[in-house]
């Protein structure tokens, strides 16, 4: 009996570490694919040219920014589909476009796990001053803004102009609000873009997809 005991603890701890990566639930990725940390370069060393200007860039940022300036930044910084309103015009709100609001925040919640582990996995410190205390790298802004842009402006293509203006705006806020580098921005925004291209390849997003296509069309934004 003691050595039946001590085989069912030794399997528990065998599957212990695979339950722990189930546990991050993807709906239209899988774990690894893609892989952040073999797709992006690593961020800039520490003591290299392009940190010292990463650092340059945050302080004149902060520095030259208006207080309106920061207030905006601060208000329009929550990571939904939402944001895009001011382009698409003010029917495209959640309580019109319920199926839209559950598609992208799936979408929304598989770029957070994607980047997330990569923050894990470089665990690069904030710029000074940055009340945040997950990684800096890459941001997670930046590729929720990026992935959200090409899919949005799939579904709405005539304001694809407008909704790409709008996320570079949303990305490029976080270096104004001195929460990120110009290299977290730029990796996010990659992150976001590969991110979106193997979702498009998923069946359960190209069903979603069409399902937030038919509503917004029913809307006539």
């Amino acid at each position: 009996m003691n050595r039946k005991i001590a085989l069912l603890f030794l399997l528990c701890a065998a599957v212990a570490p695979a339950a722990t990566l189930a546990a991050q639930h993807y709906n239209y990725l899988k774990p690894g694919a893609p892989d952040l940390t073999v797709l992006l370069p690593p961020p800039p060393d520490v003591f290299s040219a392009q940190a010292r200007a990463d650092e340059a860039a945050v302080a004149a940022a902060v520095a030259g920014r208006s207080r309106t300036q920061f207030l905006e930044a601060q208000d329009d910084s929550a990571r939904t589909v939402f944001f895009y309103a001011p382009s698409i015009g003010d029917g495209f709100t959640p309580q019109r476009l319920p199926v839209t609001t559950a598609f992208f925040a799936r979408v929304g919640s598989d770029i957070q796990v994607l980047v997330d582990n990569a923050k894990l996995y470089w665990n690069r410190p904030r710029p000074n001053g940055a009340q945040k205390t997950r990684g800096s790298y890459p941001s997670g802004h930046a590729a929720f803004a990026a992935a959200s842009a090409i899919i949005l402006s799939q579904l709405i293509p005539e304001k694809r102009d407008a909704i790409f203006t709008q996320a570079r705006t949303f990305a490029e806020n976080r270096i104004l609000l001195g929460l990120h580098y110009p290299s977290d921005i730029a990796s996010g925004w990659t992150a976001g873009t590969l991110a979106a291209y193997v979702m498009m390849h998923d069946s359960a997003f190209e069903r979603d997809f069409a399902a937030a296509k038919a509503e917004l069309h029913r809307a006539k934004l």
